[in-house]
């Protein structure tokens, strides 16, 4: 989106009476599952400025940045007029923060070509993301066509709203809803940003990132059912490094702390870590079991075990199977067996499942073709993923790994053209460090 900006930087404010929001007040559901979200309508600025959206281009010339509040939304939207070199911008944008940002939740953004006037596209935002928005097209003089992409992954297409877009540059968002709720399911879209399962998750990853500092990296590292600082592969010490893990090592040292803060009296048992989740389908694979020197299955019996511990120790959980906190069913994402899903895909996914299954966090086994001699399809890396909703609504995805922590764009630049398998773990109350430097050896 590439244009400059028009007119004057003077900043005026007006208040518009709340007129009964024009008869857009008739969606209660939608309205209410926004409302849930703290995502906020601006209808009430774009339906007073109606003569303006609707104006040829050079009456617009002269037309002044303005704030204007609103009396049925709890934030100002800035009105701004922008031009490209063949079309002109009408920017309708939310508060956030005392700024207004054109990537922001709930912004209108509506394009018109420069010579003719005609309506060319609408986009809403539905996160403060430049790549999650909701795109409004024209078809013709009565329908408009409708596509939704989240963090750049287009996960509605196609749908037809029997409204001309002119008519929805003035409309309610909970009307959009509306248009579309036998197509889109908005529950997956929406969720309640006061529900007590993020703080949970939000609080966990805070209260692991206090003693990320304590560890560093190294190879082959973890602390063993002891207390003691070993090599994974041998049980063999490791000298004068306490502290010292590797991604697994980290990993585990993250569930010891949950299973400690549960009334667990030692780390597990690395031994029981290693244990093979499943056989069959390795049977299949003649090429990595002629290679499992290579240990090709490592990251995936690690991170599944962890959760099947971690879900075993919960209050009255049943004894677990092996596969049971695998993540395959998430809406618009394709589960492969023991692969699972696109790393480049991973935010909008966990997205999805946390607005699907609130509370928990994700054990992720990073895998693709891997190494020399030979080239095997290998797990060969394990991260931490801690999705959650802000009270504003926003989503917030933290990444911990190796005793750090890291970022999603890291972990996709690190390992380009990867999948990552997710075992789901419930994000716990509590968290014991199992190891501080000053803890007893």
């Amino acid at each position: 989106m590439n244009f400059k900006s028009v007119g004057c930087f003077i900043v005026i404010a007006f208040c518009y009476p709340a007129m009964s929001l024009f008869s857009q007040s008739s969606y209660p559901f939608e309205e209410r599952l926004a409302s849930a979200a703290s995502f906020y309508e601006n209808v009430e600025v774009r339906s007073a400025m109606a003569d303006a959206i609707n104006a040829p281009f050079y009456s617009l010339l002269t037309r002044q940045k303005e704030i204007h509040s609103q009396v049925l939304s709890p934030v100002a939207v800035e009105f701004e007029l922008r031009k490209s070199e063949d079309s002109f911008y009408l920017l309708f944008k939310n508060e956030l923060s005392y700024k207004y940002p054109v990537w922001g939740r709930g912004n209108y953004i509506i394009k018109r070509d420069l010579r003719s006037g005609d309506f060319l596209q609408i986009k809403i935002f539905l996160q403060n993301d430049e790549m999650s928005f909701i795109r409004l097209m024209p078809l013709d003089e009565s329908r408009t066509s409708l596509e939704m992409s989240l963090y750049g992954v287009t996960i509605y297409n196609g749908i037809v709203l029997p409204v001309s877009i002119e008519d929805l540059s003035v409309s309610s968002f909970a009307r959009v809803m509306h248009l579309t709720k036998d197509m889109i399911q908005w529950e997956e879209i929406f969720t309640d940003a006061s529900y007590p399962e993020w703080e949970q998750v939000a609080s966990l990853a805070r209260r692991i990132g206090e003693d990320v500092d304590f560890l560093y990296e190294s190879d082959d590292g973890a602390q063993d059912h002891l207390g003691r600082f070993v090599l994974i592969e041998s049980g063999e010490p490791i000298s004068g490094q306490a502290g010292a893990v590797n991604c697994s090592g980290f990993a585990k040292w993250v569930a010891d702390g949950i299973l400690i803060s549960r009334g667990a009296e030692s780390a597990l048992n690395i031994e029981s870590l290693k244990a093979p989740s499943e056989t069959e389908s390795r049977m299949d694979n003649p090429w990595s079991m002629a290679h499992l020197d290579r240990d090709p299955y490592f990251g995936l019996d690690w991170s599944r075990n962890l959760a099947r511990f971690l879900r075993e120790s919960e209050p009255g959980s049943p004894e677990a199977g092996l596969l049971d906190m695998d993540l395959r069913n998430v809406p618009f994402f394709e589960y492969k067996e023991n692969i699972g899903y696109e790393l480049e895909k991973l935010k909008s996914l966990l997205y999805l499942q946390a607005v699907k299954e609130p509370g928990y966090f994700y054990l992720g086994a990073v895998n693709s073709l891997y190494g020399k001699d030979p080239v095997l399809w290998q797990y060969y890396h394990i991260a931490l993923f801690f999705p959650w909703f802000d009270e504003n609504g926003d989503f917030q995805l933290e990444v911990l790994e190796t005793g750090d922590i890291s970022s999603l764009d890291n972990l996709k630049y690190r390992y380009p053209q990867s999948f990552v398998h997710l075992s789901k773990v419930k994000a716990s109350k509590g968290f014991v460090s199992p190891w501080k430097p000053d803890s007893i050896e």
